[in-house]
């Protein structure tokens, strides 16, 4: 019994604490309305004008997650 009330408690306290850590963490979020050549612009930018890093950069997962778009790159 002892074992299964001290798991619950750091079950608890580690809850707590992520908790904590969240709303010390998390801003409201600005909504920018941005376009699909700007974002084309900005991979440019970031890569170095090379046409295969920016689709890759372009059509990745943190993209998706940042615009909330699934964009894919054909050619």
């Amino acid at each position: 019994m002892a074992k299964a009330q001290r798991r619950d408690q750091v079950k608890k306290a580690k809850q707590t604490k992520v908790a904590r850590a969240t709303s010390k963490v998390v801003k409201p979020i600005q909504k920018v309305q941005v376009t699909l050549g700007d974002l084309i612009a900005a991979a440019f930018d970031t890569v170095g004008g090379e046409v295969k890093k920016v689709a890759r950069v372009v059509s990745s997962p943190a993209m998706t997650l940042a615009t909330g778009k699934h964009i894919v790159v054909v050619g």
